[in-house]
């Protein structure tokens, strides 16, 4: 078992946006993938859980952006467990291009449920082995925030229903897609200038197919964005990005 594991992608076309560099979803399902990979490793991966009536989720993310590759660059992704608690595991990655030139640091929090209750299990019930696997407590990417938002009456909102394909092994939106559509809200003209530093998400509640959803956004200033999705009014999903605009 390895206690720190890496991998590496090739950015193909439709891993880019218009810009011709890697899009941040498609950077987040690299890590997500090796993430997967890593417990798989340790044998603690959603298909050994599935038999057990368990599974991983994950309940938020912090994204230091420093510069994204272009199309048929390469990424190292190197992740480790940094830190647990009774319920906790946080994981860390470090992503860099074949130089070692930073791409981003990223961290995540995941947590294992019972999928017959969906409520969390306690870590070390499931994975009694996670304390000797903790690396380098020192060396951490610094943790998500957890976010509260008082939105304004002119905040820009856009309804959704979620569909057959935005659903992941787990039968709920898939986390990505939550960035997705985040990234959505931003839209196309603000990617022509401005660029995302860092980003902050918070996964609150499930959401299934055929719910629908309702996104809110709002600028407190220049540097941020902030936005909620909320499911029959009560927030599920909060991210706020700290941007560059030209």
């Amino acid at each position: 078992m390895l206690k720190i594991f890496d991998n590496k992608y090739r950015v193909n076309y439709n891993d880019a946006d218009f810009t011709g560099k890697l899009s941040i979803s498609r950077l987040g399902n690299y890590i997500l993938d090796t993430a997967g990979l890593h417990a798989m490793d340790l044998g603690i991966s959603m298909q050994a859980l599935k038999v057990r009536d368990m599974t991983w989720v994950i309940s938020g993310l912090h994204f230091d952006f420093y510069s994204m590759p272009e199309i048929n660059g390469f990424i190292n992704i190197k992740t480790k467990i940094s830190e647990y608690s009774k319920v906790t595991c946080k994981r860390d990655f470090f992503i860099t291009d074949n130089d070692g030139k930073k791409i981003a640091d990223v961290s995540s929090e995941w947590l294992i449920i019972n999928t017959l209750t969906r409520r969390p299990v306690f870590l070390y019930e499931a994975f009694p082995e996670v304390g000797d696997l903790v690396f380098e407590k020192e060396n951490q990417v610094e943790k998500y925030r957890h976010l509260r938002f008082n939105f304004l009456e002119n905040a820009r909102r856009l309804k959704y229903r979620v569909m057959y394909s935005d659903i992941d092994i787990n039968a709920h939106l898939y986390s990505m897609r939550y960035l997705e559509m985040s990234l959505n809200m931003l839209g196309e003209e603000f990617f022509k200038s401005g660029r995302i530093l860092s980003a902050d998400l918070n996964f609150l509640s499930e959401v299934l197919c055929n719910q629908e959803v309702e996104l809110v956004m709002q600028s407190p200033s220049l540097e941020i964005r902030q936005i909620e999705m909320r499911r029959e009014e009560k927030p599920v999903f909060r991210v706020e990005f700290r941007v560059l605009s030209a």
